[in-house]
């Protein structure tokens, strides 16, 4: 059980971080460059669901 919660907790804390940096990221380069409009912190995750399903179809397309 221990593990289960400590492999829990790392995946929450990575996805956090990579959420956080996207968010930022984008707020700071694309609204710049393109013009686009600012993000929310929902919005970014929701651009981390998109690319890590892009990804992984990919990948996995690919393996068979």
């Amino acid at each position: 059980m221990k593990e289960i919660l400590k492999k829990l907790f790392w995946e929450i804390l990575i996805n956090a971080v990579i959420i956080i940096c996207i968010y930022y990221l984008w707020n700071w380069l694309i609204t710049e460059l393109l013009l686009a409009r600012r993000v929310s912190f929902v919005e970014a995750w929701g651009l981390r669901v998109l690319v890590q399903f892009l990804v992984y179809n990919h990948s996995y397309e690919r393996k068979k």
